[in-house]
């Protein structure tokens, strides 16, 4: 591994942390931004934990291709049609 020593490599460290730094900061403000938005809906009644997670399967979906859906399906079948595994499924998520 090269130890980089000059004042150029120096120089190029510091500016990609100032910037990574910069960008941190602004995510931890969108973070917050979410959040009182997340809060502000729940206030108003709305699911907001459930409408995030179908939000998410739906992005998820989107990236996939119709081959890959499928092929979850299938899978997905196979396993609850399973009953050993649909129980151990069960006992898992038993509250």
């Amino acid at each position: 591994m090269e130890i980089r020593s000059t004042e150029e490599a120096r120089e190029n460290i510091v500016n990609f942390t100032n910037e990574y730094i910069r960008i941190l900061m602004a995510k931890k403000e969108l973070d917050a931004e979410m959040t009182d938005i997340k809060n502000s809906y729940k206030e108003e009644g709305v699911p907001v934990s459930i409408v995030t997670r179908v939000f998410g399967k739906i992005k998820s979906a989107k990236k996939k291709t119709e081959t890959e859906l499928a092929e979850e399906e299938i899978i997905q079948e196979w396993l609850e049609s399973n009953a050993e595994i649909d129980d151990k499924i069960g006992i898992l998520t038993a509250k």
